[in-house]
This record gives C-alpha cells, sequence and structure tokens, in this order.
C-alpha cells in the first residue's frame, strides 16, 4: 500500500484530539467526585447508605442516588429522598454544572440553602421538600430560567415570597406549601404573564393574608390550585377561575373565604372542589352539574342556605359529596329528600355526607335506589323524623352508617344485619324503642356501635361477645334491663365500654380485669351491687373509670394504685367502706376524683393528687377525716401507734425506766377497762401528755382503781394489755 502523509497527518490529529478529549472527561468526572465527596464529608449518614457506595475505586455513575449522561457521562440527577441524612446543604453541589434533577426530600437537612446553587444553571427539577430548611426563600431562585418543578414544602422557610420567582418561566409545578410565609399572595400581574406554563400552584399552610386575586384566572393552563388552611385569606372566590377550562383541582379549604359561589361556566375538567371550613354563603349554583366531571366535592362547614340541589344527580362521576354543617333544607317535610332521588344516577357514588343541616322530613324509601358502591351515610342532626327504612340494608357495601342526633323512632331494622362490611353504627340520640336487633350480631366487622340516648328495653344481647372486632359499644341512657352478660368479658379489645344509665344488675361486669386493652369503663347509674374486683387494678391503659350511683359494698380495691393511667374515677352514690387506699397517691395523671355519697372512714390521703381535690369528692362519708379544707373532722391521733412506739423507747433505756413505762400502760389499760364508754371516749381523745398520766387516768375514771402491781406483773401483762387497749380504741 502506498503511504499517503495525509492520511498519516489526519490520524495523529485525531489520536491527539481523543486524548485531549479523555483527559477533559477524566477531569470533569474528577470534579464531580470531589464535589459529591464534600457533599459526602459534611453530612451524617446514620444509615451509612453512602459510606457503602461512593467510594473512589467505583465509578461516580454507580453511586447510590446518581445518575449520569450518555454522552458527557457528566452527573445529571442526584436522587437521596428519604435516606436520613442530616445535615446543611454543602456549596459544593453548585459544582455539579451539568446536573438536571435534584432531590435531597424527605431528610433532615436545615439551615438556608447555599446561594452556589444559583449556578446549576442546567437545573430543571428541584425537590427539597419534608426537611427542616429555613430562612428566607432565596432571591436567586429567580435565576433558575430552566427549573420546571420546584418542591419546598414542609420546611421552615420564612418571609415573603420572592418576586423573582415570576422570572422563573418554565415553572409548571410550584409548591411552597406548610412553611412559615407571610404577606399577600404576590404581584398578580406579573405572576400570571411571567409564568405561562404554570399547571400547578401551592401554596397551602402558610400566613399569607389578603384576597386570591382575580388576575389568578389569566394562568390559561393551570390545572392544580391548592390554598388551604390560611385564616388570614379572606374575599370572594375569584369568578374567574371558573373559567380556566384546564382546572383539575380546586382547594381553598379551612381559610376565611365569603361570599357566594361563582357560576360554574367553563370547568369541564374539574375534578374536585374542595371549599370546606369556610364562611361562604347563599344557594349551591345549579350550575354545579356544569362541570360533569366532578368526582369529590367538599363544600360543608360553610354558611351555605335554601334547597340541595337536584341537578347533582347530574353529576354522573360524582363520588364523594361532602355538604354538611351548613343551613340547607329540602323541598317540604312530606316530599322527603327528593335531592336522594337524582343522585340515584351516580353509579360510583361512594361517601354522602349531609349532617347538621336542618332537612327534616323523613329518609325516604327510594333511599335504596342509591348506587350499592355507598360506602359512608352521614346524616346525624338533621331532624329527621319517622322510621329507620329497612331499604338501608341494599348497601351490601357500606362501612359507616350515621344517623346520631334525630328524632327517629320506631325499632332498629332487622336488614341491618345484612351489612355485612359495616364498620361503625351510629344511631344514637333518637326515640328508637323496642329490644336491640339481635341481627346486629351478625355484623362481624363491626368497630363501634352506638345506640345510647335511646328508648331500647330488654336485655343486653349476650350474643354481643361473640363481635370480637368491638372496640367501642355503647349501650347507655336507655332502658335496658337485665344482667350484665358474662360473654362481653370475650371482648379481649375492646377500648370503651359504656352500658350507664340503664337497670343493669350483677356482678360479673365489675371482674373486668382480662379487659387488657380497656381505655374508658362506664356502668354508673344501674344496679349493680356486690363487691368492687381487685382485677380492676391491672388495667394499665384505663383512662376514665365511672361505677357512680349503684349499690356497690366493700371496700375500694388497694391495687387501684395501678391504675397509672387514669384521669377520672368516680366511685360516688354506692355503699363502700373502710379506708381510702394511699395507693390511690401513686396515680399522677389523676384528674377529677369522687368517691361521696359513701360509707367511707379514716384518714383522707393527703399527698401525690389528693391535694387537688375540693371538699366535694369527699361529701357525705361521716367517719372520714382529714384537712379543713375538704370540710371533714380533724384526725385523731391513733393510740395504739404512739403506745408501740412508746414501748419501743423504753424498750432502748434502762430497765428501771422500762419498768416504770409499762407499769403506766398497764395500769391505764386496767383504767380503760374499768371506765364506762363516755370516760373512755374522753380520756382517748386527750392531748399525748394528758393521754399518757397516770394521775389523769386515775381522775377521770372513777369507777374503778388500778390495782397494785409490781414491774414483773406488768411486763407479763403488757402484751394483752396492749392488744386490749387495741381493741377499746
Amino acid at each position: 500500500m502506498k503511504y499517503n502523509p495525509c492520511f498519516h497527518l489526519l490520524s495523529v490529529l485525531w489520536m491527539q484530539y481523543f486524548v485531549v478529549c479523555l483527559a477533559i472527561t477524566v477531569r470533569n468526572l474528577t470534579t464531580d467526585q470531589f464535589a459529591l465527596f464534600q457533599f459526602k464529608d459534611r453530612i451524617f449518614d446514620p444509615q451509612n447508605v453512602l459510606a457503602n457506595s461512593w467510594k473512589a475505586s467505583t465509578s461516580v455513575c454507580k453511586w447510590v442516588g446518581v445518575s449520569c449522561g450518555v454522552i458527557h457521562e457528566r452527573v445529571v440527577a442526584l436522587n437521596l429522598t428519604n435516606l436520613n441524612l442530616t445535615g446543611t446543604i454543602p456549596p459544593h453541589l453548585g459544582n455539579l454544572s451539568f446536573l438536571l434533577s435534584l432531590d435531597l426530600s424527605s431528610n433532615h437537612f436545615y439551615g438556608h440553602l447555599p446561594k452556589e446553587l444559583g449556578q446549576l444553571h442546567r437545573l430543571g427539577f428541584l425537590e427539597l421538600s419534608f426537611n427542616g430548611l429555613n430562612g428566607e426563600i432565596p432571591s436567586w431562585l429567580g435565576n433558575s430560567h430552566r427549573v420546571k418543578i420546584l418542591k419546598m414544602t414542609s420546611n421552615n422557610f420564612t418571609g415573603t415570597i420572592p418576586p423573582t420567582l415570576v422570572n422563573m418561566s418554565n415553572l409548571e409545578i410550584l409548591d411552597l406549601g406548610s412553611n412559615q410565609l407571610f404577606g399577600q399572595i404576590p404581584y398578580p400581574d406579573d405572576l400570571c404573564v411571567h409564568l405561562p406554563k404554570l399547571e400547578s400552584l401551592f401554596l397551602s399552610a402558610n400566613e399569607l393574608s389578603g384576597e386570591i386575586p382575580e388576575e389568578i384566572g389569566d394562568l390559561s393552563n393551570l390545572e392544580e390550585l391548592g390554598f388551604q388552611e390560611m385564616k388570614n385569606l379572606k374575599g370572594r372566590i375569584p369568578t374567574s377561575l371558573f373559567n380556566i377550562s384546564s382546572l383539575k383541582i380546586i382547594s381553598f379549604a379551612y381559610n376565611n373565604l365569603s361570599g357566594n359561589l361563582p357560576p360554574m361556566t367553563n370547568v369541564p375538567k374539574l375534578d374536585e372542589l374542595i371549599l370546606w371550613g369556610n364562611k361562604l354563603s347563599g344557594n349551591i349554583p345549579n350550575s354545579i352539574s356544569n362541570a360533569s366531571m366532578l368526582k369529590h366535592v367538599d363544600i360543608g362547614s360553610n354558611f351555605f342556605s335554601g334547597l340541595i340541589p337536584d341537578t347533582l344527580g347530574n353529576l354522573r362521576h360524582l363520588e364523594r359529596l361532602l355538604i354538611g354543617d351548613s343551613n340547607l333544607t329540602t323541598e317540604s317535610t312530606t316530599h322527603g329528600w327528593s335531592f336522594l332521588s337524582s343522585l340515584a344516577n351516580c353509579r360510583n357514588f361512594t361517601l354522602l355526607e349531609v349532617s347538621e343541616n336542618p332537612l327534616k322530613g323523613v329518609l325516604p324509601t327510594f333511599i335504596g335506589n342509591l348506587s350499592t358502591s355507598l360506602q359512608y351515610f352521614l346524616a346525624h342532626g338533621c331532624e329527621l323524623e319517622g322510621n329507620i327504612p329497612m331499604e338501608v340494608g341494599n348497601f351490601s357495601n357500606m362501612l359507616l352508617l350515621s344517623l346520631g342526633n334525630n328524632e327517629l323512632s320506631g325499632s332498629i331494622p332487622t336488614s341491618i344485619g345484612g351489612l355485612r362490611d359495616l364498620q361503625g353504627l351510629d344511631l344514637s340520640s333518637n326515640k328508637i324503642g323496642g329490644p336491640i336487633a339481635e341481627s346486629i350480631c351478625g355484623l362481624e366487622k363491626l368497630d363501634t356501635l352506638d345506640l345510647s340516648l335511646n328508648e331500647l328495653h330488654g336485655p343486653v344481647l349476650t350474643c354481643f361477645g361473640d363481635m370480637t372486632s368491638l372496640r367501642y359499644l355503647h349501650l347507655g341512657s336507655n332502658k335496658l334491663s337485665s344482667a350484665i352478660p358474662s360473654t362481653l368479658l370475650n371482648l379481649k379489645d375492646i377500648l370503651e365500654l359504656d352500658l350507664s344509665s340503664n337497670y343493669l344488675n350483677n356482678s360479673l361486669a365489675l371482674d373486668v380485669g382480662d379487659l387488657r386493652s380497656l381505655l374508658k369503663l362506664n356502668l354508673s347509674r344501674n344496679l349493680l351491687t356486690a363487691d368492687i374486683s381487685s382485677t380492676i387494678g391491672g388495667l394499665l391503659t384505663l383512662l376514665s373509670l365511672d361505677l357512680s350511683d349503684n349499690k356497690l359494698h366493700g371496700h375500694i380495691p388497694e391495687s387501684f394504685g395501678g391504675l397509672i393511667s387514669l384521669g377520672f374515677l368516680d366511685l360516688s352514690n354506692n355503699n363502700l367502706s373502710g379506708l381510702i387506699p394511699k395507693s390511690l397517691e401513686k396515680l399522677s395523671s389523676l384528674k377529677y376524683f369522687n368517691v361521696s355519697f359513701n360509707r367511707l372512714e379514716g384518714e383522707i390521703p393527703t399527698n401525690g393528687c389528693f391535694p387537688n381535690f375540693s371538699s366535694t369528692s369527699f361529701m357525705n362519708n361521716s367517719a372520714l377525716c382529714g384537712p379543713p379544707r375538704l370540710l371533714v373532722p380533724p384526725c385523731k391521733k391513733n393510740i395504739h401507734k404512739n403506745s408501740k412506739m412508746m414501748i419501743l423507747h423504753a424498750l432502748r433505756t434502762t430497765r428501771p425506766n422500762f419498768m416504770m413505762v409499762s407499769s403506766h400502760l398497764t395500769k391505764k389499760h386496767v383504767a380503760l377497762v374499768n371506765c364506762n364508754e363516755s370516760d373512755k371516749a374522753e380520756l382517748l381523745g386527750g392531748d399525748e401528755d394528758e393521754r399518757f398520766g397516770l394521775d389523769a387516768v386515775v381522775d377521770q375514771c372513777k369507777g374503778g382503781q388500778p390495782p397494785n402491781e409490781t414491774a414483773k406483773d406488768s411486763v407479763e401483762n403488757q402484751d394483752k394489755g396492749h392488744q386490749n387497749l387495741s381493741s377499746t380504741t
């Protein structure tokens, strides 16, 4: 082959170019590696994720959380989310000049953002949420013109939103929620003109104030808008919002917004409308049906009035409707709830909440036409009358049925037993009578059963003991009359048991020591007799115990001192006797204590929680004694105890002194034996010096004289005399 000098020259030049490029690549990779090593060395990595992966012997592009480009093999993405990393963000990350994506979310970074991050001119994604970063949001972020997604929610940023953010013209998602930002929603004109690509704007849970600017409707690509939990945000909802055809989510819950809900003219893609907890008023507009894609409507806890529009039934995709706690009404009390008929068109319907509205009327039988997918039906506090229709049994997927605090009458429909997935049933505060329907016992998944404040009669069902999923059982304030079934002791996971204000009896109810999860037990105002079981003292998680207004007798168990979580204890209006156990002084959490109207005696404990209780806690126990502030007699000193102490003191002194003390005690005993009852009381009630003075004994007891005894006789009879003295006192 003929030698070609041109070809040789090109080969040499190509080789040199390749070597130079390789050197530059190695140098650049070394720069990225150095920056990441500096990052690793300046933070705390408790799980050693970085320590075990980021090693010089391994290519940077294979490190955990690091991604490199295909062409230049430079670091283009750093994703270290949720690694429990702690420390300040080192400035060296600013040297990752090819970085496109930085995600440090869900760690424990704190301090200010380093200004060197402003050098990342290629950065398009910055996610710093769920850390402890503080200080003001830096203005240099406005220089990050390529950033499309900026998320800094759930930190501790303060100050106002910097105006330079409007320079981020490619921004699509801005999330600054859950910080401590204040001031008004900034610069409406610039915000809308300079951020034409903005799709999601979240500023919730800050301290922003003022009104929502009308100009926000100019954000023509907006899909999600979240301004929640800002009580200083007031004024009207801008009408312009409902002309943004791309809008999918409006979330303005728990603010201070007022005025009417604007007509919904052009929001064909609106999926969620969340306006709960404001001061909105007027009617729910019929135009709500124009938002035909709505799935979730939560506009409760406002001041809406008027009729619930039948046009809601046109929302064929509707899944959740929450319009409770307002002033909504129905057309008439005779026609029932007509809007329910229209909602039968919503075949994906899962939740209906209309509670705390003066809807009145009766539940119509066509309630059974609602979708069988319905899982939650809440209509408590609606002034409902009449019977509960049997058709409620059609909701085979129902999880929660709440009809409490109405005027419902009749009996519990047996069809409720067909709600096999039901977890909560609240029929409390009505006028429901008859016995408890046994079909309820077939609800094997039931967690909460509240039938309190009704007119139910008959027995407490023994089959309740088979409902092992029960955590809350409330049957109080009815007319139930039976023995409390021992089967209730099978409910090992029960948390609250309330059978108060009935006509229940027997002692098995008090032996609840095996219900180790119990938090509240209320058996007050029944006909319970017998002693209080000491096993109750083993309920370490018990917060409240009310056994008042029964006919309980015996002593307060000493084991009650083990109720370390107890905050409420009411044993009043029983026939309890004996002492108040000093072990109760250990109950540091006890805030309410009542043992009034019993037959207790002895000294009221003085330590621990007892200084916090007033005289009403102990009234009408004639034999209790204690400090004057409790309006009980002062306690007299215990003669038995003082006598014993005196004997022990004598044993430590000389024998003559011992003989003398023994003689005095024995003579006093003889004098007491010969005293009549009134003299004894007077003798034992004196001061210590007087009670132990032999002359006082002789003077006070006129009916007999102590015989002459030798010191030896006194010693021999000492124990016998001491026992007699104890029995006398």
